[in-house]
């Protein structure tokens, strides 16, 4: 078995488990982390002995997103604009991000998303690629791209949760409590913290008893649904989209993340991308 840095790979009764483990950055997810978790989605996909896969998050929280440091990020984040980069590149670019989220949505083996804490940006999009997403009631779901000029690149949450909740996050910059998420159908289930590892356990263990090409074919059938409603046009889509956002012009007062992060240091450049904005309930 692969011997990684950033994430674990155990498996364990035909249940594949997936441990993001940078728990002194809140899992905050890197270049490093997306080649490793790449690898290890396509040893776990020809790996008879692996019937579902479960990933989950180390330390306080699932995932904050997308590593805002700058450092080994030309994977997961947009570049930022004082890079002088082809469209060609910058397309390619924004497809291969999209591409990661769009493979482990059509994954032909189960994925649950075992989600406590912080879920965030690119936390959020792998964990609601999944097909099931079970969180603690501690957990929290948004997204805070929009806030530093970056497009979401996760076509999904409109169809999962629909126009005006999904609005409200992108636009108003709304986290969704574990509950609230439950009720829109953007999680499948929320329990107590101290239950949530015994939930997913069990709904694993479930799924591993069941017949592995029937798996993959009720995946396929429930994928081809959705693409069906235009999701595959979407993934496209918002790639393109990409591109253009990242020719980005900042207008006289706007927030720049980059100059700020410079400044201040990243700590305190989140906190002041963030404190403007009043809470939305």
């Amino acid at each position: 078995m692969a011997n990684y840095k950033n994430i674990i790979y155990e498996i364990k009764d035909n249940i594949g488990w997936v441990t993001l483990n940078r728990p002194d950055k809140l899992n905050a997810i890197n270049d490093d982390m997306l080649r490793e978790l790449d690898n290890m989605f396509e040893l776990a996909e020809q790996d008879l002995d692996v019937k579902v896969l479960v990933i989950k998050g180390a330390g306080k929280a699932f995932s904050v997103g997308q590593d805002l440091s700058g450092v080994g990020t030309d994977e997961i984040l947009p570049p930022s604009p004082r890079r002088k980069l082809s469209s060609k590149t910058s397309l390619e670019a924004a497809r291969r991000r999209n591409r990661r989220w769009e493979y482990i949505f059509n994954l032909c083996k189960p994925t649950i998303a075992q989600v406590h804490g912080n879920c965030l940006g690119a936390g959020l999009y792998l964990a609601l690629a999944c097909d099931l997403t079970i969180a603690s009631d501690d957990a929290v779901f948004g997204d805070p791209s929009l806030r530093m000029g970056i497009l979401p690149e996760f076509p999904l949450l409109a169809w999962l949760v629909g126009v005006k909740r999904t609005s409200a996050m992108l636009l108003c910059g709304k986290q969704f409590t574990a509950r609230e998420a439950e009720e829109s159908g953007m999680i499948n289930l929320a329990v107590p913290k101290g239950k949530l590892q015994a939930e997913v356990t069990n709904l694993a263990k479930g799924i591993s008893l069941l017949h592995s090409d029937a798996l993959a074919v009720a995946k396929d059938s429930i994928n081809a649904a959705m693409e069906a409603r235009g999701v595959g046009p979407a993934w496209e889509l918002t790639s393109d989209v990409s591109l253009l956002m990242q020719q980005r012009t900042r207008r006289p007062g706007e927030f720049n993340f980059e100059n700020a992060r410079d400044k201040l240091g990243l700590k305190a450049a989140v906190e002041a991308r963030d404190k403007p904005f009043p809470e939305l309930d």
